[in-house]
């Protein structure tokens, strides 16, 4: 059943009960009309007059209301005039005020009409203090009379307790007017105690209404000990009224319990299913116990989850291909530069695994599987840790890079560098699971790995067709990181960076530089630089080797070739296993057979990619 209708079922029966009591209180009061007639002539004009001192006292509060409303406004108007007079406000051309004198007259004007209005509601609100008091004469004087007139001890009792609860309401209204004076006066004078004031006021207005309805229980029981035939029906009256008001209460109680029950408990397990899936939770399915539109709303809910969770294994799958971050990237609308692709600065890394072809040959297509999944996952994990994002596998090849929104702008470098790093580390771990992984005790092969990263503007984005496209980065600094990759097979170096990178990163690692170079395929020299490791963390004797090394770079590219064979076999002596000392040598040992090259300028050029 539709919740409409449980309502609207629980709403009909109560009716009826109800309309059932009315009909049968209608019959009782009329059978008693000629009591109620005789007890009007005393009871009624005395609940009137008590009537009257409580509307006069709604008034008074009415009055008070609105005497906060025009105060208000004439310290509003007073703060213009204020205004005006030191020029602090501009002058309004909807009003017609061309002048500063002549907004002044228009304030003044309006100032002067709220006091009229202030002071014609201060002399309302006291007048109504003296029909209070006459209202409460006239009930005294009503309860004087029908003493005189009282058939019984008991109604006599009763008619001397209405006095003092008389003169009670009259006292406590004389308060709650006093009161009242007092907030208008703090309303005037802004008064600190203003929250207190108004606190008191509703407090001795409740005292107030309380003693009232004291007053209306006596001549309800005067009213009873006068007619106690009047008592009879209308505790016939009654007893029906509240039986049927009981089974109405207690009927439509249990219903809506019921109708409550069915509509709570589906909403506490849609509460709970929807913070479960706030926090992550797709696995839970509710349970549709109902057919109104709580049932439909589980029944939406369930299909929600279920497309979140499909969503969700899509996206887990795609994650696998593609990195989440890109995932959540390209989904999200404010990123659209993300799917245009924009120019930013990026680091690009580019690690190769050092003779793979000849190592693969000793294994089988699974074997080799298994061999490079290892190896990719180890050397990958530092680049996610860092921020950074893996464009592609090429085979062995890791290609990655850092650029924002992936990467805090100008971390791009030294973050690259930390991956390159952690890498080297990682292959120690690599090496020693060689043996479990080829299956082998000895002769295990030389394993190597060679990086290269480069730093400069590139485009970010999606690349490809209207079909299929690919998130990477383009532009010169992926070809630069590619061939400064394949430079280490040139100085025996595992890893090479160049000036741009050496820059950014300089305030995290030491670096020496290797050369001055033209890659392949470029025109323009660069200088490439080899990091050492981390600031600060290296011993003095290897910094001393650094600063004797690029002494020994210096004359060689100066061309002082004598002094620069000295300096690199001194360099020798110190590290006899540096390959790019002994690059230099095997260099110089050429110039000294053939000659130097043709104009030289301390640039090496490189003819091959790799």
């Amino acid at each position: 059943m539709k919740i409409p209708y449980k309502i609207f079922g629980v709403a009909v029966l109560v009716l009826v009960l109800m309309s059932t009591s009315i009909v049968y209180s209608t019959y009782k009061l009329y059978s008693v009309k000629d009591e109620v007639t005789s007890l009007a002539a005393s009871f009624i004009p005395l609940a009137e007059l008590v009537a009257k001192v409580d509307l006069q006292t709604a008034k008074q509060e009415l009055h008070l209301e609105r005497l906060e409303k025009h105060l208000t406004r004439v310290k509003l108007i007073d703060a213009q005039l204020t205004e005006v007079e030191t020029g602090k406000t501009a002058l309004s051309s909807s009003t017609g005020q061309k002048t500063s004198t002549q907004r002044r007259m228009f304030l003044e004007k309006q100032r002067a009409a709220l006091n009229d209005r202030i002071a014609a509601e201060e002399k309302m609100f006291l007048s109504r203090l003296s029909q209070v008091d006459q209202a409460i004469a006239g009930a005294e004087k009503i309860v004087i009379d029908a003493l005189t007139k009282a058939a019984s001890d008991e109604e006599r009792a009763t008619l001397i307790a209405l006095s003092p609860l008389l003169q009670s309401v009259d006292q406590q209204h004389a308060n709650l007017h006093a009161q009242m004076n007092l907030l208008i006066g703090a309303y005037k004078q802004n008064n600190p105690i203003l929250t207190d004031l108004e606190a008191l006021v509703e407090s001795e207005r409740e005292q107030l209404t309380q003693r009232i309805d004291s007053i209306w229980k006596k001549i309800a029981l005067l009213t009873q000990n006068s007619a106690k035939t009047v008592e009879r029906h209308q505790q016939a009256v009654l007893f029906v009224n509240v039986i049927l008001a009981v089974v109405a209460g207690v009927l439509s109680l249990l219903l809506s319990a019921f109708v409550i029950r069915g509509m709570l408990q589906p909403l506490k397990r849609l509460v709970q299913g929807t913070q479960a899936v706030e926090a992550g939770n797709l696995t839970g399915e509710l349970s549709v116990d109902t057919r109104d539109e709580i049932g439909e709303l589980t029944s939406s809910f369930n299909n929600m989850v279920m497309q979140l969770r499909k969503t969700e294994e899509i996206k887990d799958t795609f994650g696998q291909y593609v990195d989440p971050r890109v995932v959540s990237g390209l989904i999200d609308d404010s990123n659209r530069e993300l799917v245009n692709g924009e120019k930013k600065l990026a680091s690009v890394f580019f690690a190769d695994f050092a003779n793979f072809t000849g190592i693969s040959e000793r294994f089988t297509p699974d074997g080799m599987v298994k061999l490079v999944n290892r190896y990719l996952s180890l050397m990958s994990a530092p680049v996610v840790e860092n921020n950074g994002l893996i464009d592609k596998y090429i085979g062995d090849a890791i290609m990655a890079f850092w650029a924002p929104p992936f990467c805090v702008d100008g971390t791009q470098a030294s973050l690259a560098v930390t991956a390159a790093m952690q890498d080297m580390d990682r292959l120690e771990l690599f090496r020693q699971e060689l043996p479990e992984l080829m299956g082998l005790r000895r002769d295990l092969p030389d394993v190597n790995m060679r990086i290269g990263i480069a730093t400069g503007d590139a485009v970010v984005g999606s690349v490809g067709s209207q079909k299929t496209k690919n998130f990477t980065v383009i532009g010169d600094t992926v070809n630069l990181g590619s061939r400064l990759e394949g430079a280490n097979k040139t100085y025996g170096t595992t890893i090479l960076v160049c000036r741009r990178t050496f820059e950014m990163a300089s305030d995290a690692f030491e670096f020496r530089k290797i050369d001055d170079l033209i890659v392949f395929g470029k025109t323009e020299p660069i200088s490439v630089f080899q990091p050492l490791g981390r600031l600060n963390s290296l011993s003095p004797q290897v910094l001393e080797y650094r600063d004797q090394f690029e002494k020994a770079l210096q004359s060689y590219q100066n061309g002082d070739w004598r002094v620069a064979i000295e300096k690199f076999r001194g360099c020798l002596k110190s590290d006899p296993n540096d390959p790019v000392v002994k690059t230099y040598l095997r260099r110089l040992d050429h110039i000294e057979t053939n000659g130097p090259p043709d104009y030289w300028d301390g640039v090496w050029r490189l003819d091959e990619k790799d």
